[in-house]
């Protein structure tokens, strides 16, 4: 009979493996509640880092547009934050 090293390991791997496989529903079930409590952990974690990442993003865009407008406004000779004179109330007349 001819045994190759690579059905040696296999079988060396499956003894030492094997005591580890005899988890009873309770371990399972445990470990498998842990794993996803951590998941959960990492989302929860992953959202409210991009909801804070979003709120920069809208106020920094909302900052850019203002100094936009203002920098718009003293090159046509407006104060900065001004209205424009076309910008009225727009309900009806």
């Amino acid at each position: 009979m001819h045994v190759s090293t690579h059905h040696l390991a296999l079988l060396a791997a499956t003894l030492l493996l094997t005591p580890f496989a005899h988890a009873g529903p309770k371990e399972a079930a445990q470990s498998a509640a842990a794993g996803a409590s951590q998941v959960a952990t990492k989302l929860e974690r992953a959202v409210v880092h991009g909801v804070k990442a979003a709120a920069s993003g809208v106020e920094h865009g909302a900052r850019a547009a203002g100094r936009a407008a203002d920098k718009l406004a003293r090159k046509v000779g407006l104060p900065p934050g001004a209205p424009a004179s076309g910008a009225r109330h727009a309900g009806p007349r």
